[in-house]
């Protein structure tokens, strides 16, 4: 996912646009991501090595109210 599609999706709304970064970012390189992150669906895959490795490709997120707000 590219935040800069994201920003140009949100661009009406510049508070929006910043707010689902925060997410996303908060979502990718949190370091206390097994406290609100829950794996719902993983994949085999060939990288391009032939390499095989599992993939998330489904999550549930857990904020408390104070986040979200």
């Amino acid at each position: 996912l590219s935040l800069a599609l994201s920003g140009t999706v949100l661009s009406r709304c510049p508070a929006c646009a910043r707010n689902f970064a925060n997410i996303y970012c908060n979502n990718i390189c949190s370091p206390d991501q097994s406290l609100f992150t829950n794996v719902t669906r993983i994949v085999n895959r060939t990288t391009v090595l032939g390499q095989r490795q599992l993939a998330v490709v489904e999550y549930q997120c857990f904020y408390n109210k104070d986040f979200a707000d």
